[in-house]
């Protein structure tokens, strides 16, 4: 019974250690994201990575493994520190007057749970709604809205990368974009909180599925990034980016902007049908002029994607 135990012991001991090398291996090829496309697909990942090897580490802790802890404890370091850094409040807050607050929802094309959306709409009463992957169903239902959010903007194309900008302001300046080498239509606007004039893009790149999607959504971000340098502050940046914090390739628009996520968490917000491998691909992204006083994820309105919902203040 002993040399049973003790089999079934090292049975465990080496699945353990085989899936802390393995996870090791997921959390370094990650940083690789900017070489191949399936690397950069590793990268989402961190904080699996962190809550599994954190499990492996208790793991070794209790085996008296010293050698594997201390792989497990790197390897809860190098995810824990992107992971955690999330938490930080803000270093700088400067004290603003105007108030501005976002509704990001990426609604799915084959959803219709119309009434999910429109009762969250009317608890958060935001000033400016976008909402992702609309189509001539959805467009009829937020008609709705037409006399709390009466300035619309609507992209061209409506389906998969269709966005619509519903606003309680008035627009100074209202454009479709053609940003990047995927020809996905964004939305530029302007509008005046008070004494301010506020501009905001909202994009859906590609779904880094492919090799030809990862350039596509590359090359999206990477003109965003060049178009925003252009642009006076304050500025905003909101979407299904369909990119994660801890992309190399996000770096280049963390050059210009702070992520709102900063000192409210990660927020995951896709795929909401798996929930244990949610990450975070909706995003807010604001210049430095700008404070965000809340950030939160809504609850599902039975598409794959959370909304996010940013109160911010100008």
């Amino acid at each position: 019974m002993k040399t049973m135990n003790i089999s079934i012991k090292q049975f465990f001991l080496r699945r353990f250690k085989l899936l802390t090398v393995f996870l090791l291996l997921l959390s370094f090829v990650g940083y690789l994201g900017a070489v191949h496309w399936t690397f950069d697909l590793f990268s989402h990942f961190k904080v699996q990575y962190f809550a599994l090897l954190l499990f492996c580490a208790f793991v070794f802790l209790l085996a008296r493994q010293w050698k594997w802890l201390f792989f497990g404890l790197l390897g809860v370091f190098i995810n824990g520190v992107v992971v955690l850094s999330l938490y930080a409040p803000p270093s700088d807050f400067i004290r603003q007057n105007n108030t501005l607050k976002l509704l990001l929802s990426n609604v799915n094309v084959g959803n219709d749970n119309f009434s999910a959306l429109i009762q969250l709409v009317r608890s958060e009463q935001p000033d400016i709604l976008i909402v992702q992957e609309w189509n001539a169903h959805w467009r009829q239902q937020l008609k709705i809205f037409d006399k709390t959010l009466p300035y619309i903007k609507t992209s061209l194309d409506s389906g998969v990368f269709g966005t619509i900008v519903l606003s309680r302001f008035p627009f100074e300046e209202a454009q479709i974009l053609s940003l990047g080498s995927g020809e996905l239509e964004s939305i530029l606007v302007k509008i005046r909180v008070n004494d301010k004039v506020i501009s905001l893009l909202t994009t859906h790149p590609w779904p880094p599925i492919s090799g030809k999607t990862f350039e596509h959504r590359n090359s999206q971000l990477f003109e965003v990034n060049s178009f925003l340098k252009d642009l006076s502050s304050p500025k905003i940046v909101i979407g299904d980016l369909n990119i994660s914090m801890w992309s190399p390739i996000y770096s280049f628009l963390s050059q210009e902007l702070v992520n709102a996520r900063q000192g409210f968490g990660i927020l995951p917000t896709w795929p909401t049908f798996m929930p244990f491998m949610m990450i975070p691909i909706d995003h807010c992204l604001v210049s430095s002029d700008v404070n965000v006083l809340n950030l939160k994820t809504a609850t599902s309105i039975g598409s794959d994607h959370l909304p996010l919902i940013v109160e911010l203040a100008l």
